[in-house]
């Protein structure tokens, strides 16, 4: 991820294990998700910076908890930041209790970096940065209602990070994206050009 500004952030990941910093992820698998709502039990693995291959901190690449100190962060299904992503963030007091809580179907994350720079994306109609063109900087909970457009072919992320998703009010499958060009839909990860809604990553 490009960071425009300097960020303080932080992460814990536990899975058994967990990252901190200012994140911190943990590797403990929930026993009981019915009787507990938090679990950040185990190993600990604490971060404050970019971590391309989680395998070399000595920490496992199950990870079942998170929770983030600081900032904005996003998790990679492999390593050298390739793969499935996964958004940590300050919403819900930055806590994830277990990793369905991240919209992931497995325990797996292999690398981990932070996120952070002023919100701000140009939305394309059609490919290749043409046709009908939007600026936003803030959340837009429903394309349709605002821009009477619910198709976005190509997007440019000056800033920030964004959640891309396919229906209105943040819901359905949704795309992480960072600061870079995005040509056409299929280079975030999409199958078409159905956007509905799109908010900004929280960094506090």
């Amino acid at each position: 991820m490009v960071c425009s500004s300097v960020c303080s952030c932080s992460l814990q990941l536990q899975s058994r294990s967990m990252f901190s910093g200012l994140i911190s992820l943990h590797s403990n698998r929930l026993q009981n998700r019915q009787r507990h709502t938090r679990n950040f039990a185990g190993r600990r693995l604490d971060l404050n910076g970019d971590c391309p291959r989680i395998s070399e901190r000595n920490f496992p690449e199950r990870c079942n908890s998170v929770q983030v100190e600081s900032g904005a962060w996003v998790g990679f299904e492999h390593e050298n930041y390739r793969g499935r992503q996964y958004l940590w963030d300050m919403s819900d007091r930055g806590e994830y209790n277990c990793y369905d809580k991240w919209c992931a179907q497995v325990d797996h994350v292999s690398s981990v970096r932070p996120d952070n720079g002023l919100p701000r994306a140009q939305l394309f109609e059609r490919g290749g940065f043409s046709g009908k063109k939007m600026e936003i900087q803030d959340d837009v909970p429903n394309l349709m209602s605002r821009y009477s457009l619910n198709r976005i072919a190509s997007i440019r992320v000056l800033g920030g990070a964004w959640v891309v998703y396919q229906e209105p009010n943040y819901r359905g499958p949704h795309y992480i994206l960072e600061k870079r060009d995005y040509n056409n839909y299929s280079d975030w990860g999409s199958q078409n050009s159905t956007v509905g809604s799109m908010r900004r990553v929280r960094f506090n």
